[in-house]
């Protein structure tokens, strides 16, 4: 997730509105993508945290307070959902990046992206599954394996070509995820969300095809803007069509007011209203990832105080494969404590994390070119040893820069 430059090898010079694009700085990087990639990958390991081990007050052990409500309210709102919508769009942009990073060096950017995917999956994100549920690296692996095809098509003819994609992908998704009954609950997620998962990919391919994400983009431009102010009103949109499939289609009661429910003990669900709701989670991710992303890159481009604080986070940024497989191994040291802890601990125990991961990316990327489950996984997609010490380094800062968006947000591409 880690390569932000652009070239012109799909023929995408349209330029937009405002838009005054340059040619590419192949040795640049989009600055606001690695700190958006950590801001990202922060908030999907902050909801993870509840998740690896249960907490006191999740078991009844202990009564919620009022600041954990506060605190579990404030990120639900600001991260639930958005997190990964934003991961996701993320991918999106990687996979051009890299898809591009390989037709220059002339290679067969379609096989590189089937394996990138394929190691990631099994090597990481099987594994993971094993041991955590909530993995996403499973899934976006999965999906990208759909995506991969596509690229040729999506990166010909019109720049609006990705995100009409995507607009039929999201319109065919509450019908698939209603339609597909797996019966084994993690594989059924892993399939069932497919077509949601490569709407939000596509969207990210057509930020990738725009010319304000070439790092050399000096012009001005209303993207940020709208993506901004489209993010806030999709948000708004999800939370009507949530509303409306409440007044539409409102849960089944008996006749003592409670909720009929399935052989499985799950309140019964009309398939409209799991329709809406699916199309609900639809705006409401789309509508935070637009929105996040144009604050991270509007701030960014300040370049005053505030961006030089995000800039702390750009190590992080290249380095969220193994940022994200470490927190749960870190988490996962709370099984033994399960159920004890209160809430806020856990938290207390994410922020910790990220602050101790932050000065070690910095170290390590001071002194590496990737981290060390990066390196692992853009050897295995090359099949053959990257270069790792910076001293090594006779290589174009090209090829270091050809890390993308990994599977579920996670580090840099291979």
């Amino acid at each position: 997730m880690n390569e932000a430059v652009r070239s012109p090898q799909d023929g995408d010079t349209t330029t937009h509105e405002g838009a005054v694009a340059r040619p590419p700085a192949r040795t640049e990087r989009v600055a606001f993508l690695d700190v958006a990639r950590a801001l990202a990958m922060i908030g999907v390991v902050m909801m993870n945290v509840t998740a690896v081990a249960f907490t006191a007050e999740m078991v009844g052990e202990r009564e919620t307070g009022t600041l954990t409500s506060i605190v579990e309210g404030v990120l639900t709102l600001i991260m639930s959902g958005k997190a990964r919508a934003m991961l996701m769009v993320l991918l999106g942009i990687g996979a051009v990046l890299a898809w591009r990073s390989a037709t220059r060096r002339g290679g067969r950017p379609l096989v590189l992206m089937l394996r990138r995917y394929a190691v990631l999956g099994v090597l990481f994100g099987v594994p993971h599954l094993l041991v955590f549920s909530g993995d996403i690296l499973t899934h976006y692996s999965i999906t990208a394996l759909f995506l991969a095809p596509l690229m040729p098509l999506l990166l010909r003819g019109s720049v609006a070509r990705p995100l009409w994609t995507a607009v039929g992908l999201f319109a065919v998704a509450p019908l698939f995820e209603y339609g597909l009954d797996l019966g084994v609950a993690d594989l059924g997620v892993l399939i069932v969300l497919v077509p949601q998962t490569l709407g939000f990919f596509c969207v990210g391919v057509w930020l990738a095809r725009r010319p304000e994400l070439d790092p050399d983009f000096a012009g001005r431009t209303r993207l940020i803007g709208r993506m901004i102010w489209s993010g806030l009103l999709m948000q708004v949109m999800g939370l009507v069509v949530l509303f409306g499939s409440d007044v539409l289609f409102p849960m089944r009661m008996d006749a003592d007011g409670v909720p009929i429910m399935t052989p499985e003990g799950m309140p019964v669900i009309e398939p409209g209203a799991q329709m809406m709701t699916s199309l609900s989670g639809t705006f409401t991710g789309m509508g935070g990832a637009l929105f996040y992303l144009g604050l991270v890159w509007w701030l960014v481009r300040r370049d005053g105080r505030v961006a030089r604080a995000l800039g702390a986070l750009t190590p992080l940024g290249r380095m969220t494969l193994t940022v994200y497989l470490a927190s749960t191994a870190v988490f996962l040291v709370l099984k033994p404590f399960e159920g004890q802890l209160p809430t806020l601990a856990h938290y207390a125990l994410g922020v910790t994390y990220f602050v101790v991961m932050a000065l070690v990316a910095r170290w390590w990327l001071g002194r590496f070119r990737l981290g060390p489950l990066e390196w692992v996984w853009r050897s295995l997609v090359h099949l053959r040893p990257m270069p790792m010490r910076r001293r090594e380094t006779g290589v174009a800062e090209t090829e270091a820069v050809a890390s993308a968006p990994s599977a579920g947000g996670t580090g840099t591409a291979a």
